[in-house]
């Protein structure tokens, strides 16, 4: 029995207990979603193709604004969204049969602006400045831009081709972008610009047309209005301010013809403003003229009967002030008129110009300041000058040039040479045995004033000076023993400066700049306080600009 027990079998485990397998959750159906994207944007009459994605059919679609109908395609699970001619946002909802339901934002807008796909540019110059030319695109551009009501245009970064010398062709891609805020779709549409730069000689007009009178624009209509026929060039200086009504007007200078054919011409257009500041404007007009003048940098248009060309368009608010040196030659075809314009701001549409071109001139102020005046021979002045002195210099901008031999013009006069170029001829001989050391210098006599200088090709401008002293234009010029040498020197009167200036030659060293402009000899000095005065010092005076 004890053997028996010894050789009895271990019983097993108990079986593990029994579980009953749990089914895995099921995944969430898709979401309801409309494809290809979260907003419709449509123009007027448009419509658009939206695809139904997930959900449970029948669907239906709601629209809270009635701008758009909307025709839903079951089957194919497509909505058909159609534009009314109304403009304005709404909301579209879709529902499925489970009640799932997505929104899609909608609005129907026209675009914010148009921009032509390409423009074509012909330019003159022996070598083009990528500054100007930078900026004459940049215009030519938001010129041709057509903008809605608030819209606003920016002209992208381009790219220039390395050298367009005469006669090359090149094409230069810019890209805009046209904004319409909340009202009007925005877009970037690209232009093409199809550079050509004209083989043209540069020119020296006989023929200065001046217009300041009235200096003061109190009214719209024609400020000026002068001929330029083939074979005599000419050139425009103009130079007006708004008044202090607060009325903003145009002011636009405009070349047209009425001859049966079209006429070519060339401009060389140097204009700034507006600007409060008239200084600074009538010193951006003769700096920038100086410089193109010399490149013969410069446009070619077209303008026949039916399409005057606007050359400048300045919307000037309250006492703004504008002015332009433009040089105009007639290339091929008749005769142009250049007529200078006050119109209502932003007033000055194609199809209102020939009825604008044609109305009476504006009367004058009493000053007299506009004509036809000669610039044959005039302002060429030859000065010699042997070391070591005397000084050799010359006064001017306090006579006017004579009047040209124009039928019918109106007697004016332009003290002050406005629009004049004034070239400098200095001969300097240096017979003694050492090199002399020489100094270029200004002085002004009849206020402030502002000045730019061509020194044999190179451009110097002078900062503005009010006191009667002497102030150096550019480096010291050194003349070696025996020598003779020639400086040219080619320079304008700016629009709000102050003359007489005297420009000469010196062996004793000017002041090499001018003060700082509220200095007690700048242009327009600080006023001290006086001990019993308020301790707020006033203004500084405005440059009266005459």
């Amino acid at each position: 029995m004890l053997l028996a027990a010894g050789m009895q079998a271990t019983p097993p485990p108990p079986p593990p207990p029994l579980t009953t397998p749990q089914p895995s959750p099921s995944a969430s159906p898709p979401a309801l979603s409309i494809a290809p994207a979260p907003v419709a944007n449509l123009h007027p009459s448009q419509s658009l193709t939206l695809f139904i994605q997930n959900g449970t059919g029948p669907y239906t679609a709601t629209v809270d604004t009635p701008i758009v109908t909307v025709a839903i395609d079951q089957t194919a699970r497509t909505l058909t969204v159609t534009a009314s001619q109304q403009t304005g946002r709404a909301t579209l909802t879709v529902n499925d049969s489970t009640g799932a339901s997505v929104q899609i934002p909608v609005q129907v807008a026209v675009d914010a602006g148009t921009a032509p796909s390409s423009i074509t540019l012909r330019v003159t110059g022996a070598q083009l400045d990528t500054q100007w030319l930078t900026l004459l695109i940049q215009k030519d551009v938001q010129n041709a831009v057509t903008l809605q009501p608030g819209a606003s245009v920016q002209v992208q970064p381009f790219t220039l081709p390395a050298a367009l010398g005469p006669g090359a062709v090149a094409t230069v891609p810019v890209q805009v972008q046209i904004s319409g805020g909340d009202q009007f779709f925005n877009v970037t549409p690209t232009v093409t610009i199809n550079l050509q730069n004209v083989e043209a000689a540069p020119f020296t007009p006989p023929v200065l047309m001046y217009d300041d009178d009235p200096e003061k624009l109190t009214a719209t209509g024609v400020l000026f209005r002068g001929q330029v026929n083939p074979g005599s060039p000419a050139r425009l200086y103009y130079y007006h301010e708004n008044d202090d009504s607060g009325n903003a007007r145009d002011l636009a200078v405009v070349v047209s013809t009425s001859a049966a054919q079209p006429s070519t011409v060339q401009l060389i257009d140097a204009s700034a403003g507006p600007n409060m500041d008239v200084m600074t404007v009538g010193h951006a007009v003769s700096r920038d003229f100086l410089k193109q003048k010399t490149l013969n940098e410069g446009i070619v248009v077209d303008v026949d009967a039916q399409t005057p060309y606007v050359a400048e368009q300045f919307t000037m608010k309250r006492l703004d002030g504008a002015a332009g040196s433009i040089g105009i030659r007639v290339m091929s075809g008749g005769a142009v008129t250049v007529t200078v314009l006050a119109v209502p701001s932003n007033g000055l549409a194609l199809a209102q110009l020939p009825a604008a071109l044609a109305g009476p001139q504006l009367p004058d102020d009493g000053h007299h300041r506009t004509g036809m005046f000669s610039l044959v021979n005039y302002a060429e002045e030859p000065l010699t000058y042997t070391a070591p002195g005397p000084d050799a210099d010359v006064q001017y901008g306090a006579q006017t040039p004579p009047a040209a031999d124009v039928p019918g013009q109106t007697p004016g006069r332009d003290y002050g040479d406005y629009g004049v170029l004034r070239v400098i001829d200095f001969n300097i001989t240096n017979p003694l045995d050492q090199p002399q050391t020489l100094y270029l210098y200004e002085r002004p006599m009849g206020g402030a004033v502002r000045s730019s200088f061509l020194v044999s090709g190179t451009l110097v401008q002078v900062g503005c000076a009010r006191v009667s002293n002497r102030y150096q234009i550019g480096d010291p010029i050194v003349v070696q023993p025996h020598a003779n040498i020639q400086l040219p020197v080619e320079t304008m009167t700016d629009g709000g400066s102050n003359y007489p200036l005297e420009v000469g030659i010196t062996a004793t060293p000017p002041q090499p700049v001018v003060p700082q402009i509220n200095a007690p000899d700048g242009c327009f000095p600080k006023p001290q306080a006086s001990p019993a005065a308020s301790p707020m010092p006033s203004p500084a005076p405005e440059p009266t600009g005459r």
